[in-house]
């Protein structure tokens, strides 16, 4: 089991990175997933069945991703440290020198995926990093970035400890560091090879796949207005300052309304995140309005 201390000095100097691959990456982990997360269902019903057709016609690419648990990728493919100067606009793929089925699949998630969606991905990724900068700007970096994955830890004197299995001897200087936001449920470390740099993919606050914002009017006849934007503001899983922030009702009030639809069970909220998502009663509630 690999630590490392992220001294206060580097949390200063930290720095935002965006990277297509990276978001690839966590495309093709959503795809491949079995039990996905059930905010999903809309993405995966527009891209699965061709990924799936893509891996019937490929058996090379099917066996890789079977050999291979999503979670094992970053490590497996030692993936490079995105550059927080390149532009976010063009794919850094060609960058990596991957083995040949795993580049090949994510050649084709980037073109046929996430490509047609990346100016909406940045847009929301960007706007997470935003967000995060200026947490951290008012409250610190624990309070910005306060679940980075089950083992890492904020120590009580501002410093970060990071843990997993895969990391090295921890270098004799703390490394510089970036923070890369992604639309994957979890995150991971990414050191370059003289381990002077390291990038940690962390979760974004929202998965980033665009959807509508303004609720059908008959569905605020039948729940009433406030409830019905909270629910289609409810596209990503969010908590309640964020509904707070995009629907401009009090936190207060939103709690109360969301106290409402989880009694008739068309919201959801995980404690562990702290955050909310429509279940599936809400979605077929949604779909079936004439707008």
């Amino acid at each position: 089991m690999g630590h490392w201390l992220v001294s206060t000095e580097s949390l200063a100097a930290c720095r935002f990175a965006l990277s297509p691959l990276v978001e690839t990456v966590a495309a093709v982990g959503v795809l491949a997933e079995l039990h996905p997360e059930p905010w999903r269902r809309d993405w995966l019903a527009t891209h699965q069945p061709a990924f799936r057709a893509h891996l019937a016609a490929a058996p090379h690419l099917a066996a890789w991703l079977a050999a291979h648990r999503p979670a094992d990728w970053p490590t497996a493919l030692r993936l490079p440290v995105p550059d927080p100067d390149a532009d976010p606009r063009l794919p850094d793929l060609a960058d990596a020198a991957l083995p040949a089925e795993p580049a090949e699949l994510l050649a084709w998630t980037w073109q046929h995926v996430v490509r047609p969606e990346w100016p909406a991905r940045l847009r929301t990724l960007r706007a997470d990093l935003t967000v995060r900068r200026e947490r951290a700007h008012r409250h610190g970096w624990p309070a910005a970035l306060p679940r980075l994955g089950p083992q890492h830890r904020w120590l009580p004197d501002g410093r970060l400890r990071l843990t997993t299995p895969d990391l090295p001897a921890p270098p004799p200087a703390s490394p510089d560091l970036l923070f890369v936001p992604t639309s994957a449920r979890h995150g991971w470390l990414c050191p370059n090879e003289s381990h002077t740099r390291l990038a940690v993919v962390y979760p974004a606050s929202a998965a980033p796949v665009p959807g509508p914002h303004t609720p059908p009017p008959s569905l605020g006849r039948l729940l009433g207005s406030a409830r019905a934007h909270l629910l289609a503001a409810l596209d990503h899983p969010r908590d309640t300052t964020q509904l707070a922030t995009r629907t401009g009702l009090s936190p207060a009030t939103v709690d109360d309304h969301l106290s409402v639809l989880l009694d008739a069970r068309l919201v959801a909220g995980p404690a562990t995140t702290g955050r909310y998502y429509r279940t599936a009663l809400a979605e077929a509630l949604l779909s079936a309005q004439p707008g």
